[in-house]
């Protein structure tokens, strides 16, 4: 996507400049909890001089959930205009909504060819008003249902000329400076200022907050027609401080708005008649979701490609949204996630080196292929945080509280939250903390390489990580990797991941550890994170923000095949025995208790989705049999294939 910002006082200013917010604009002012606050970010947050562009400082407002009315507040003063040319538009929008009300921000941004301009009023009221006067097309059959994304009809050649004469060119987004993240990377004077740069470069841009918030509105407006007390709260990276250019959206719906608190005592002697609800909570939430994912798909504007997954431990709902290019993830009834993210969120305004530590481990993860956005046996991003969290709160002396002494100081009333019978009490004002800070002085880097030896050497064989005390205790389960969750006790976050990719989470631990340790063999462009394995992945990304989640493509000659599971594994048994195929596994242990390092020049093993690709061309070679490229010749295993297995098995 590309981005344009104006700031507008009484109207729209005739300028209309070109930046990239997550560059420039909206830098989220931090509270430093160190006497030496890093230079890089005083510059990040300071506005172009030429511009007139305004900074939010949401920083300021402390606690979770003033940032969330905030930002709904926000988003509901807002409305999303599709036009022609944002050059010749802008100027006849801003006049049709100056007639409801004072117009504060405007932006501007492409999406799939698509010209959109997000406006801002100063009050709600002023886009109530606003989409009153709003009409549908009555030359198309369409569903008569409103929403905040509005369309601009064709413009008066009056107007387009005086538009031109008001506005300049856009600036192209290619011609900006800081746009290549590897020569950010290798130009910083420390591995400190990489991980600031990298959190800074890669965050969700203030126009990704802001069009997801419009999203969450959205559906809280839709739904609400059905239940006037709920609330949509979304949850997840997005709005605990982690969120990354193209992350989705989570959402979970409370039907009361009580939100885990306790509801206010009832003064009316009156109260509503309703249905009594079904005993099987479970089933209950199952039809919820159904009526809500039909309602997405078929009453609300922009929701596509509606998903009802209906039999996971928690049902949710997936569509995409095609005017903020956002995947979204809608659920009912447990409020953990935003009780979790909430307290990431109060972590992350403690200290302020928890977020680029988070984001540096999180990036290492990915370039070293451990995490993957499709689930399965390897580690995720929420378990990676967790174990960072329980690393910062071993420091000596300890930079983040644990769990248990944010229950002990927590306020009665005020942060009593429960919900599902889960008790998500903890204190929730991250002052009482920030003072914490100052008597640990360690650096980013420093913190880097000491959470690279804790993964190094943590005994993930008899042990289980647990940001509830913050000690290594015993684990509960036989799983290679115990991670506890901290609300819901009794869950493992980290039971999908099995063996062998704990092996390499401990292998990329140390093979990262022993790079960074002899930086002097490096090249002047090759040092600090940019040397880490497979970190070259930088230099082939782009790094301009999108919304959306790139999924990696497979080939379907991958996934069907003529060849028998016997000739598969006699195969593969040749190849081991020969040595030709990496399939050895370390014990993570083993690996974690060993005092050898390993070369500069070790051989590591491939991606998965490189390694099946030259595994069947190797088949092919060897065993002369071919596959089928024509999708609809391209049968599974079928029953007549099965049979001579099962007999050669009987036999």
């Amino acid at each position: 996507m590309r981005y344009s910002f104006v700031h507008t006082s009484h109207h729209v200013r005739p300028y209309l400049h070109k930046v990239k917010l997550k560059f420039d604009v909206f830098r989220h002012v931090r509270t430093f909890s160190t006497a030496d606050k890093p230079t890089v970010v005083e510059e990040s947050t300071k506005t172009h001089p030429s511009t007139n562009v305004c900074t939010f400082s949401l920083d300021k407002r402390q606690c979770f959930d003033d940032m969330v009315e905030f930002r709904k507040k926000q988003a509901r003063s807002s409305v999303v205009v599709q036009v022609g040319n944002p050059l010749k538009s802008a100027a006849l929008v801003n006049q049709v909504c100056s007639r409801h009300g004072n117009v504060s921000n405007l932006f501007h941004y492409t999406h799939k060819d698509k010209e959109l301009l997000l406006l801002e009023f100063d009050s709600e009221l002023s886009a109530v008003n606003l989409l009153a006067s709003c009409s549908h097309n009555n030359n198309v059959k369409v569903i008569p249902a409103a929403s905040p994304f509005l369309w601009l009809k064709a413009m008066p050649s009056e107007s387009s000329a005086s538009m031109s004469a008001r506005f300049p060119l856009i600036m192209n987004e290619d011609n900006l400076a800081n746009d290549n993240l590897e020569e950010l990377l290798s130009n910083a004077k420390s591995i400190s200022e990489q991980m600031i740069i990298l959190e800074d470069q890669t965050r969700l841009s203030e126009i990704g907050h802001r069009l997801r918030w419009i999203t969450c509105v959205q559906i809280e407006r839709m739904l609400s027609g059905l239940f006037p007390s709920l609330q949509v709260l979304p949850f997840g990276s997005f709005v605990n401080g982690c969120g990354r250019n193209g992350c989705d959206l989570d959402m979970a719906v409370s039907l009361d708005g009580h939100c885990g608190t306790e509801p206010l005592e009832v003064k009316s002697p009156l109260i509503f008649q309703a249905k009594a609800a079904i005993n099987n909570p479970r089933l209950q939430t199952q039809r919820h979701i159904e009526v809500f994912a039909d309602i997405l798909q078929n009453f609300t504007t922009g929701c596509t490609q509606v998903q009802r997954i209906l039999q996971a431990r928690v049902p949710i709902v997936k569509f995409y949204h095609e005017f903020t290019g956002v995947d979204c993830d809608l659920s009912m009834g447990s409020l953990t996630g935003v009780f979790m993210s909430e307290l990431l969120y109060l972590y992350d305004k403690i200290d302020w080196r928890f977020r680029p530590l988070v984001t540096a481990v999180r990036h290492w993860g990915a370039w070293a292929r451990l995490t993957d956005m499709v689930p399965g046996p390897r580690i995720t991003n929420f378990t990676l945080t967790l174990m960072v969290v329980f690393f910062l709160q071993r420091r000596s002396p300890a930079i983040l509280p644990t769990l248990s002494e944010m229950i002990k100081l927590a306020r009665p009333q005020v942060d009593t939250r429960q919900t599902n019978d889960v008790d998500c009490t903890f204190l929730r004002d991250p002052a009482m903390f920030q003072e914490r800070g100052k008597l640990n002085q360690e650096s980013l880097e420093d913190l880097f390489v000491e959470f690279l030896r804790f993964i190094e050497s943590f005994d993930f064989n008899e042990r289980s990580v647990s940001i509830i005390t913050g000690t290594a205790l015993r684990k509960f389960d036989s799983k290679p990797l115990y991670v506890q969750n901290p609300l819901e006790r009794e869950l493992n976050v980290g039971r999908n991941v099995n063996l062998k990719e704990l092996t390499r989470v401990v292998m990329e631990a140390r093979n990262a550890l022993y790079i960074l340790e002899t930086q002097e063999d490096q090249g002047p462009a090759n040092w600090g994170l940019l040397a880490l394995p497979r970190a070259e992945r930088v230099r082939r990304s782009n790094p301009k923000s999108s919304h959306h989640n790139h999924v990696p493509q497979i080939d379907m000659k991958d996934l069907f095949s003529t060849n028998t599971d016997d000739e598969i594994d006699d195969f593969i048994e040749a190849k081991v025995s020969k040595g030709d195929v990496f399939l050895q596994t370390i014990s993570p242990f083993t690996a974690a208790h060993s005092q050898t390092k390993p070369s500069a020049t070790e051989t590591r093993p491939a991606s998965g989705l490189n390694t099946l690709n030259g595994f069947i061309k190797q088949v092919q070679l060897n065993t002369g049999l071919a596959v089928n490229k024509s999708p609809k010749n391209l049968p599974l295993k079928s029953e007549k294939n099965r049979k001579p297995i099962e007999k050669q098995k009987r036999k």
